[in-house]
């Protein structure tokens, strides 16, 4: 048999006919709570897919240290066997980095060149496994370009291209301009919009000689062993190549302003729209009030028969609890599901009402990306559930202060 608190809480929250105007609120705070909790969790989780999608992305492409100096890496073959020593590091690959000007047949875009030694690169990033087309294996006269650059431009494997280098001074030890002819050899897609865009590859000789670096290279890009271990092989590095010669930097502080962004306007989302939470909670209090007063004779019998103020201030609570708990169960299993089919709801609303939701060159990538994270869904539930009790306090507390003459007087 239930406890007396228990079973007066459940037995309040009853809909009954001639209360209808109190269940009627009643189902607008759970739905209230159920929205919140759903928009909080959907929100949450893209910004959480934003965040995890934006690193494997960079970590795809860049490495996890990169080491560069102040001018070229001529003695980037015995720097490369000297950090592959530490026990932490898998891979090596050097690099040639620069921005130059593709021309296509139509038009002439600005991209980031990366020269690469293929063999090397594939143990550094995921350049491989993003090859739709063609072959990583590049001759001296072959490109590696991006998906969305190849649709934009209209070219096929096989298309000749002209690369234009800047001029002299814009990269440090860079000579005068020159152009030189590519065959594209290979189409990849990574998933990120903006690398496949502005992103092309030639090989390390090639990208040499185009900027005339002679044998030198830009920097080194390593791959350790655990992405979180990336900044204490940072430092291990320091050790064995110290400044101000060597610049060492792992991958968070290369991207640090981009993921503090994203953490920033995760926090505020969260507060923002826990606010809807919140003003559901102020219904639940509208609620327990209008229920109190509904329930005043009862009060007045509970307390005739013995019913201390404490077990009165737990009946509505327990009903405030109940009604924050049942609209929290509905919002997740609602944002569970919308997150679930996130993209094909963006799409639904993109072919019936003309919006494009998630325009990739605007967001990166080309779907939204949702990722549900078990601790933030408790977070959020656990959140909910607080806020549901705090709004049923001041009710729970003016019921129990009810005198049992003036209760059993009130009808």
């Amino acid at each position: 048999m239930l406890p007396f608190t228990i079973w007066s809480g459940f037995r309040f929250l009853r809909f009954r006919g001639k209360e209808s105007f109190v269940s009627l609120i009643t189902v607008i705070s759970i739905a209230g709570v159920a929205v919140g909790v759903m928009t909080l969790m959907v929100v949450m989780s893209v910004m959480s897919g934003f965040d995890r999608e934006l690193k494997e992305k960079f970590l795809g492409v860049y490495g996890n240290v990169v080491i560069t100096s102040s001018g070229l890496l001529q003695d980037y073959p015995d720097l490369i066997d000297r950090v592959k020593t530490l026990p932490r590091v898998e891979a090596a690959a050097p690099f040639i980095a620069g921005q130059v000007i593709l021309r296509t047949r139509n038009r002439a875009l600005g991209v980031n060149l990366r020269g690469i030694d293929p063999r090397a690169e594939v143990g550094v990033s995921r350049l491989g496994h993003y090859l739709e087309e063609g072959t990583l294996d590049l001759a001296e006269d072959e490109i590696l370009v991006g998906a969305q650059f190849a649709r934009i431009c209209g070219l096929v494997l096989g298309d000749r291209v002209i690369v234009i280098s800047p001029g002299q001074g814009l990269l440090p030890g860079a000579a005068g301009a020159r152009r030189q002819g590519f065959t594209v050899a290979g189409i990849f897609k990574s998933g990120m919009a903006q690398y496949d865009l502005e992103l092309a590859y030639v090989d390390l000789a090639s990208a040499a000689d185009l900027f005339g670096f002679g044998r030198g290279v830009n920097g080194i890009s390593l791959k350790v062993d655990n992405v979180e271990h990336a900044h204490a092989v940072k430092l291990e590095i320091e050790g064995i190549l110290p400044p101000p010669r060597y610049q060492v930097r792992s991958w968070m502080e290369l991207n640090k302003p981009l993921f503090a962004a994203i953490q920033v306007e995760k926090n505020l989302m969260f507060i923002i729209v826990m606010l809807i939470t919140v003003v559901a909670s102020l219904n639940i209090a509208s609620t327990l009030i209008v229920s109190v007063k509904e329930k005043t004779r009862a009060i007045g019998i509970f307390k005739a028969l013995g019913a201390t103020e404490a077990m009165i201030r737990k009946i509505f609570t327990l009903q405030g609890l109940l009604i924050g708990l049942i609209g929290t169960l509905i919002g997740v299993g609602a944002g569970l599901f919308l997150i679930g089919r996130i993209n094909q709801v963006a799409d639904f609303i993109s072919a019936h009402f003309g919006i494009e939701v998630f325009p990739p060159d605007v967001y990166y990538f080309e779907s939204i990306p949702a990722r549900i994270n078990p601790l933030e869904t408790a977070i959020i539930a656990g959140c909910a559930l607080l806020i549901s009790i705090l709004a049923s306090l001041y009710p729970s507390w003016r019921a129990a202060r009810m005198e049992p003459v003036q209760a059993l007087r009130y009808e």
